[in-house]
């Protein structure tokens, strides 16, 4: 999987690097009717997820904010972000084990391409996240490592405003936690659809 991983970063990075417009980042629209996704971009996210932490069920709601750069030739849109969220997506029972997660965030390449005013991307990169198991007997804290993979849309309302809509699968692998009386191991994964608005600089 590390490979693979580090294989499709390869790939993001150069199709970043491959799409900077010779005549400079802040030119006219690539293409007639193609809107200019190029240069620096800070946005709000407002997501929803769920997951599994080993046999239990969790959900949530976090808000966030994400920043990143691209570069631009063309249709083909290429650059790097990084998002964090911060909210309650938990599950489990007062009474056996349950699981939440207060944060989530990444540092990603992506690459997609540009129809008219409508962006769609791919993204890829390493998921970080803050964790908790609670037993009646004990609590277990936790940072979690991982890698993220996210498919989305941006549409261009302006030249420097866009909305966002992404859906991202993130997979911590197994984790152990230490509560008492004895460790447990349960592989952690989240599904995170989020919603935001950014501006371009």
């Amino acid at each position: 999987m590390r490979s693979v991983l580090a294989s499709l970063a390869a790939l993001g990075v150069a199709l970043a690097t491959t799409a900077a417009p010779a005549d400079g980042i802040y030119s006219q629209n690539p293409l007639p009717g193609v809107a200019d996704f190029s240069g620096a971009e800070v946005g709000l996210d407002f997501g929803a997820a769920m997951g599994t932490s080993g046999p239990v069920n969790t959900s949530g709601m976090a808000v966030g904010f994400n920043a990143g750069y691209n570069l631009q030739n063309g249709p083909i849109v290429g650059g790097i972000a990084g998002d964090a969220l911060f909210g309650d997506i938990s599950g489990g029972a007062s009474n056996a084990s349950s699981y939440s997660y207060s944060s989530l965030s990444s540092a990603r390449v992506h690459a997609g391409y540009a129809m008219g005013p409508l962006l769609v991307f791919g993204s890829l990169g390493g998921a970080y996240s803050t964790s908790k198991q609670t037993l009646p007997t004990g609590f277990s804290d936790k940072y979690l490592g991982g890698y993220v993979l996210g498919i989305g849309a941006e549409y261009a309302v302006a030249r420097n405003v866009s909305l966002r809509a992404e859906f991202s699968h993130y997979d911590f692998g197994d984790v152990t936690y230490y509560a008492p009386p004895t460790p447990t191991t349960v592989g952690v994964t989240l599904n995170l659809i989020t919603l935001g608005v950014a501006a371009h600089f």
